[in-house]
């Protein structure tokens, strides 16, 4: 039984043994309703006030049994009361919803399905960029509270779970269950409870990455896949892979997208006019428009248009450089 529960049974037993012991009082003795919680209340508490109601034998029973049973009923309480302080129940109670009233001013978040290897390197990376993410996962409190994610503990499946994790206000999903079956439902249920949500999904086995895309995903992630390619290239193109990792780094060289916005003042102006490489010593290595189509080296006759997606390289700390410079 949760802390909570618990806490609450304690009370509600304690308030119906007042309840009862008034209402004994009133039938056995036949007084009124305030006399007869008088009486329960001196009887449970031993302030040791005079009595109230002249007492005959039946009345003495039911007072006898009422001290039983309402000393009972208290050392129950308070014996929950303290071992919920003593084990720190209430702490953990205290940070529970303070981390669902974080979780609740989340805006553009990302949320991170399973918390296996995957789940959690996807986590610290998204902690180490400085990104809101909330990470979803039915293991023990405990060992969520170990990893110093902000989390929701229950099934990902789970429609209410993905609510609570705030799924119509976030920007993006990531499914890393372990369970290709998981991930397809969370994908569907994930499309049907935010239509604009960016989902991207792990497959374990390549012939599950149609059935996702189907369910919604706007991405498939196969490791087998991946790493097959990622072998093929260290043997066949190793400089290219390791320019790559370098650029991936963002260390000694950095890619990055920019998006132009409506009121940018680079839109309607050829790429040899917008002053990026001047002004912020980067190329751009390709243009993605909001019709999905992608204009790879484009030239310096290209005109940058709104919505636009700006892929560009350059040395370490690029982005840094974007946000510093208004466009």
């Amino acid at each position: 039984m949760s802390p909570n529960a618990r806490l609450t049974l304690s009370i509600v037993i304690v308030v119906a043994v007042v309840v009862l012991g008034t209402l004994g009082y009133m039938l056995v003795m036949g007084e009124s309703a305030f006399n007869s919680l008088y009486m329960t209340v001196i009887t449970l508490t031993t302030v040791g006030f005079s009595e109230v109601i002249e007492l005959d034998a039946k009345g003495r029973a039911l007072t006898m049994v009422l001290i039983l049973v309402g000393y009972a009923a208290v050392a129950i309480a308070l014996a929950n009361l303290v071992s919920l302080v003593i084990s720190g129940e209430l702490r953990k109670v205290r940070e529970g919803q303070r981390m669902k009233t974080q979780i609740a001013k989340l805006e553009g978040h990302v949320i991170v399905c399973g918390c296996g290897r995957m789940g959690q390197l996807v986590a610290k990376v998204l902690q180490q960029e400085g990104a809101q993410y909330v990470v979803v996962d039915s293991m023990e409190t405990e060992e969520l509270e170990a990893l110093e994610f902000l989390f929701v503990r229950g099934n990902a499946t789970d429609d209410n779970v993905l609510e609570e994790a705030g799924v119509k206000r976030a920007s993006a999903l990531v499914g890393c269950l372990s369970n290709d079956a998981d991930n397809v439902y969370v994908t569907l249920t994930a499309r049907e409870l935010n239509p604009d949500l960016k989902i991207i999904s792990r497959s374990q086995h390549p012939t599950t990455e149609a059935k996702l895309k189907r369910a919604g995903a706007d991405s498939v992630i196969c490791p087998q896949t991946i790493g097959a390619n990622k072998v093929v290239a260290m043997l066949r193109r190793p400089h290219v892979v390791d320019f790559v990792d370098m650029a991936s780094a963002g260390v000694d060289i950095e890619i990055a997208q920019y998006e132009v916005g409506m009121n940018s003042s680079l839109v309607g102006t050829p790429l040899r006019d917008s002053g990026i490489r001047e002004r912020t010593g980067v190329i751009v290595i390709a243009i993605k428009r909001a019709d999905g189509t992608q204009i790879f080296s484009p030239g310096p006759q290209e005109t940058i248009e709104a919505d636009d997606q700006l892929i560009l390289i350059g040395r370490g700390g690029l982005s840094e450089r974007l946000d510093a410079v208004q466009f």
